[in-house]
């Protein structure tokens, strides 16, 4: 073989395998980096970003170097990721949660604070659940961040004085905030609507009154709901979920469930009398 064609195959070579090793080289980057981020080291962070590691790279589930700090209360970590473009609104594959869900399960509020400055869109989630989790900090920290919903402010204002979870000190920072209470619906409506309700496949609902309030359980804890209108609520303190009360002359005979994007038929269950 001559020595330009020896030259050619040798730069064809080069040309297919560079892709490839470049790709390996970017990867060992990425793992290093979620390696530094799951420890707390964020100037080996920034140093890793530094040499080409992508900030938002994905690992299993989707999950990003973000999340892992978010979960283990890497504060400083977290803020290096944001100030160098993380993406706080990526969703991961399984839980369908993002950096923001875990800070906010693990009890992180200075990370939820650093990423509610990257994303203000989250600030009725962090009202909501500092108002259903009975915690003050994070309703301090989401009215000092403002924004919240109209909506939000109501709905946390009904999880704050109904049922095991009322707190006067969060139900005052929501009304000075400029919460106001739900639709008011009548007693006699309400109590119409009490009982329990199943579907074919099993799933069973149980609907009570107290303090003025409906409550639903779901084989588990009873949870405030508020109204939308005569005959749709919604659970306090929670987005996506209704239940519509069905009423043909003058009888409660079903309530319609809807989680986005499905829908649920639960039947009245009539109480039989012993005799």
């Amino acid at each position: 073989m001559s020595t330009a064609k020896l030259t050619i195959l040798l730069l064809a070579m080069l040309v297919f395998q560079f892709p490839a090793l470049a790709q390996d080289a970017k990867q060992a980057l990425n793992d290093q980096l979620w390696a530094a981020a799951r420890k707390g080291d964020a100037a080996e962070v920034a140093a890793l970003l530094d040499k080409g590691a992508d900030v938002n790279a994905k690992f299993r589930y989707g999950m990003t170097a973000l999340f892992k700090a978010a979960e283990r209360g890497n504060t400083e970590v977290v803020k290096v990721l944001l100030a160098r473009g993380a993406d706080a609104t990526v969703k991961d594959t399984f839980y369908g949660a993002t950096a923001m869900s875990w800070a906010l399960d693990h009890g992180h509020d200075e990370i939820v604070r650093a990423i509610l400055e990257k994303s203000p869109q989250n600030v009725d989630e962090v009202l909501l659940t500092g108002a259903r989790e009975n915690k003050v900090a994070l309703v301090r920290i989401a009215l000092e961040k403002s924004g919240a919903t109209p909506n939000a402010l109501t709905s946390a204002l009904v999880a704050a004085t109904t049922g095991e979870n009322k707190n006067e000190e969060i139900a005052g920072l929501l009304k000075k905030a400029g919460a106001v209470p739900p639709l008011a619906v009548d007693a006699a409506i309400l109590q119409s609507y009490a009982g329990k309700y199943k579907n074919e496949g099993g799933r069973e609902l149980t609907v009570t009154v107290k303090d003025a309030s409906l409550m639903v359980a779901f084989n588990g804890p009873a949870f405030a709901l508020m109204a939308v209108d005569q005959t749709t609520f919604k659970p306090a303190g929670f987005d996506g979920l209704s239940l519509t009360f069905k009423v043909e002359t003058n009888r409660v005979t079903a309530v319609e469930l809807k989680q986005v994007p499905t829908t649920m038929l639960l039947q009245r269950v009539e109480e039989t009398k012993s005799q």
